[in-house]
């Protein structure tokens, strides 16, 4: 159990929840949280957004879950397991992210640590997003080139020919034309699956994912897998 920092509105149905909890944690790795005893059953696995003196979460409010957990206010307790799963490599080359919509969430903490390890890294990261949206605010004082898409297909603003690395991750549709695009232009991609977990753990399957090695869990040999693992 910890408690709330702060849970506040960043965009229309988004949010941003900091609690009072400070552990390792890899950029693209995940976490369940609860703020509840008995229903929903199942706790809600939300990606980590940032650590920084307490673990900072953006997330989507789009069910029972989600707006039980906007409720919270400062000072309330919360329970939250983790973190869990493969997140994303740090990579020594230069690095193009592409996110849809809460997407976006990973690559704001991954982009610290990059920048922390090399500071001349150049990140380019494109933001799919709809026409009332404005989550590329959230980013704006990261050293990095930030293009934004509303409405359409973010694909038709990648420049993949100059991206020979693609992170990316949002709704599933958005990621494989992602890939398909960038294996056109020899790049390689890295995709962050968006599952229905039901327990972080790996014991209960429910986010088993056929690959081109078999069948893998999301929570934990993912949710970050090699694109053509996935899609081809």
């Amino acid at each position: 159990m910890t408690r709330v920092i702060y849970n506040k509105k960043v965009d229309e149905n988004y949010y941003l929840l900091k609690v009072e909890e400070s552990k390792k944690v890899s950029p693209g790795q995940f976490f369940m949280l609860r703020a509840w005893e008995n229903y929903p059953t199942l706790s809600r696995p939300i990606s980590i957004f940032n650590e920084d003196e307490g673990l900072e979460f953006l997330y989507q409010v789009i069910g029972r879950g989600t707006e039980m957990l906007r409720s919270l206010k400062a000072g309330d307790d919360i329970k939250i397991f983790g973190p869990y799963g493969r997140g994303f490599d740090l990579p020594d080359s230069d690095l193009a992210m592409v996110g849809g919509g809460v997407g976006v969430a990973p690559f704001y903490y991954l982009t610290r640590k990059i920048k922390e390890k090399n500071p001349k890294s150049k990140i380019t990261f494109y933001i799919g997003e709809d026409e009332n949206l404005c989550l590329e605010n959230l980013f704006k004082n990261l050293d990095i080139d930030l293009r934004v898409k509303k409405g359409g297909f973010i694909t038709d603003l990648i420049d993949f020919k100059n991206h020979k690395l693609i992170y990316t991750c949002g709704p599933n549709i958005m990621m494989e034309k992602v890939y398909e695009c960038g294996k056109n232009h020899g790049s390689e991609i890295f995709v962050s699956l968006d599952l229905r977990m039901g327990c972080g753990l790996g014991a209960c399957l429910s986010c088993s994912v056929d690959t081109k090695n078999g069948r893998k869990r999301s929570c934990k040999e993912g949710p970050v897998f090699r694109g053509g693992d996935i899609y081809e």
